[in-house]
């Protein structure tokens, strides 16, 4: 058996959801698929490349249409992957809704 004790502050949900975000400001949208979600963050991958410190625009959809979307500020603080596919985690600033 495994001896695991969970280091984090938060916990880190797996969660199967997709997700549009833009630059702070910006209207031009992007596509990613989130892997996790925490209550002071997101990981999620995308074909576009952002780096560290760059501030998102970020609108979670659940699949569940009963569930309104969450609208949050973020900031990236990790990114990672190859040319083709890259796994963003971005800190919450503000949830908007």
């Amino acid at each position: 058996m495994i001896d695991y004790a969970e280091k984090r502050d938060f916990l880190r949900l797996p969660i199967d959801c997709e997700l549009s975000f833009s630059l702070a400001g910006s209207s031009k949208q992007y596509q990613g698929s989130v892997i996790n979600l925490s209550s002071k963050g997101i990981l999620f991958t995308s074909n576009e490349k952002f780096d560290e410190g760059t501030q998102l625009d970020i609108i979670l959809t659940p699949s569940n249409s009963a569930t309104a979307p969450i609208e949050a500020a973020g900031i990236v603080t990790r990114v990672g992957g190859n040319d083709v596919l890259f796994e963003i985690a971005c800190t919450f600033g503000e949830i908007k809704s």
